[in-house]
């Protein structure tokens, strides 16, 4: 039976637990409300950006491609994780859409963060991958600069990230940023449609190529970013909720145990005066 020393124990350590998540939400809410204005500004464009991007990839090939440097004719799946826990289940649920394709497809791996590492180890020990780190709070241009110039050599490069809907809704996601689909008609066909690009398609391709392309990289990881605090903060709710449930319960236990120790004052009180009632009576 838990003694009242030992419910006063764990409701002072449930109420600093309860004290420690919430700054831990507060922080990820600061953090969410920092990127989330900017993330989803500049979503729209740059996605109606890769559309262009898709249509000049398309028009270029079959043309001289002696401007435009030459790609390996692989494909890469780039899986961001994280480099801490408490980011709920948006990791995890990326990390099995990531790891299907992977599965189902002949690709080159690139993971990023350290949480990744962990997971590929433990669920994919037998898959090649390559392992870059990186920061869960901003994206650190250096770091970046390093990933690009591996990515860039690659035909095709997809990206699997968590995505912001709402504070409550965050879904894995799948994209591709090298430009390397094709518009198709409804019957599946591949239908070229020709452009007129000044001062050459080439050209043009090398700029998408360069800067489209890392602009391109960089929402995701932002897309990311916001997923995975958004994912934080409803976990970190959660947490909070389970916490005041169980001080419910401890503060039921404490005035059940306070009314056991009542009535046994009292029980004891009663006897004592019979039993003096009895010697004296």
């Amino acid at each position: 039976m838990i003694s009242k020393k030992q419910i006063k124990v764990e409701i002072e350590g449930l109420m600093d637990l309860k004290g420690l998540v919430e700054v831990y939400e507060e922080v990820a809410a600061g953090r969410m409300q920092r990127v989330r204005g900017a993330v989803i500004q500049s979503r729209e464009f740059l996605f109606g950006l890769l559309e262009v991007f898709k249509k000049v990839s398309a028009a270029y090939k079959g043309q001289d491609k002696a401007t435009w440097r030459q790609r390996n004719g692989r494909a890469v799946a780039v899986f961001v994780s994280a480099n801490a826990g408490l980011y709920g289940d948006i990791v995890d649920r990326t990390f099995d859409l990531f790891a299907d394709y992977v599965g189902h497809n002949k690709t080159d791996v690139v993971v990023l963060g350290k949480l990744g590492l962990k997971m590929m180890n433990d669920r994919m020990p037998k898959q090649l991958y390559n392992y870059f780190d990186f920061s869960d709070e901003e994206v650190e241009m250096a770091s970046f600069e390093v990933i690009m110039r591996y990515l860039i050599q690659f035909e095709k490069i997809l990206v699997f990230y968590g995505t912001f809907k709402t504070i409550l809704t965050q879904v894995p996601t799948q994209t591709s940023v090298s430009g390397d689909a094709i518009m198709t008609g409804s019957t599946g066909e591949k239908k070229p449609v020709e452009y007129l690009f000044e001062p050459s398609v080439g050209v043009i391709a090398q700029v998408f190529e360069g800067e489209i392309l890392s602009s391109l990289f960089e929402q995701t990881l932002h897309e990311s970013q916001l997923a995975k605090f958004a994912s934080r903060m409803l976990a970190l709710d959660h947490s909070i909720d389970n916490i005041e449930n169980r001080l419910g319960v401890m503060h039921q236990e404490e005035t059940r145990v306070r009314h056991r120790l009542a009535n046994k004052k009292m029980l004891g009180t009663i006897s004592g005066i019979s039993l003096w009632g009895g010697r004296y009576g």
